[in-house]
């Protein structure tokens, strides 16, 4: 029991770090690209996890073929290409659309449960399956009645980007739980997906060199450092709540940064994002339909 609650205050923890790293890439992304987020963000993971595993897991870290592959997909998988889609949700939507959006991640994941894993689907799993679709559909209304949001085919593209960070990190927990079945410890394995993602991303910008013939510079500002940091918490938090804590407990209290972000744009993004009563409503449809996916 208190090894839960542990996993479970590491869990929040992880939601309030997601809360802050949305909210200071919406503030970031007015005068910088994505991809310099994304820069920003692997640089300051591997500067704080790199070392720390080195010293932890010394002089065994319990690495086997099989675990190395599985944590390098699941961090190209949410570590590269889910960050992308989100942020770009972000820099295109705002926090507090693309979050309850992007937290539309457990109806991917039960639907990888059911079809490769032959889980079944029970009641409470198909009601909360509606309750997120409800949630998403709600904030697709919200985005086509509000200025602050393209329309037409540029919103239908715009809102693609967080579903697709959705389907990404549905299937993302997939490979981590194989990595950890293989012994490694979550540290080390953290490291790996990080430095896996990290040359994913390496590679695109070689070939996007190559492409446009044009070097890339990376920049930052205070916004993206604090977004880095943030990321970098809730990698750490989340991986200790899961070592302590079942996922049925671990991520319905992941999905609360959905409240934290709506709550958060209404306070501090008053310039930037026009919060209305909609998107509280999403957000608390999106955080009550992820406890009962994980529940079902």
């Amino acid at each position: 029991m208190a090894d839960t609650l542990i996993g479970a205050a590491f869990a929040v923890l992880g939601a309030l770090c997601l809360a802050v790293q949305s909210l200071t890439i919406r503030l970031g992304t007015k005068t910088h690209r994505v991809t310099d987020v994304v820069a920003a963000m692997f640089a300051v993971n591997l500067l704080v996890l790199v070392p720390l595993a080195g010293v932890a897991g010394y002089p065994d870290y319990g690495l086997t073929p099989g675990g190395v592959a599985a944590f390098a997909v699941a961090g190209l998988l949410g570590s590269l290409l889910a960050r992308f889609c989100y942020f770009h949700g972000i820099a295109r939507l705002g926090a507090s659309r693309a979050e309850p959006l992007k937290a539309l991640f457990p109806v991917f994941a039960g639907g990888v449960a059911v079809l490769a894993l032959g889980e079944s689907l029970s009641l409470a799993l198909a009601a909360g399956v509606a309750l997120l679709v409800l949630g998403g559909a709600v904030v697709a209304l919200d985005s086509r009645a509000t200025s602050a949001t393209a329309s037409g085919q540029r919103l239908r593209a715009d809102l693609a980007y967080p579903l697709a960070a959705a389907l990404l990190l549905g299937v993302d927990p997939v490979f981590t739980k194989l990595g950890l079945a293989t012994g490694t410890t979550p540290l080390v394995g953290l490291t790996v997906r990080v430095v896996a993602a990290t040359l994913g991303f390496l590679a695109y910008l070689g070939w996007r060199r190559v492409r446009d013939g044009v070097g890339w510079r990376p920049r930052a500002n205070r916004w993206l450092v604090a977004a880095s940091v943030a990321n970098t918490g809730y990698l750490g938090a989340y991986y200790a709540a899961l070592d302590r804590a079942p996922v049925a407990v671990v991520t319905p209290l992941l999905g609360v940064s959905t409240l934290f972000v709506v709550a958060g744009a209404a306070l501090f993004l008053q310039r930037e994002e026009r919060v209305t009563a909609r998107l509280g409503v999403a957000a608390v449809l999106v955080v009550a339909g992820a406890a009962l996916v994980v529940r079902g």
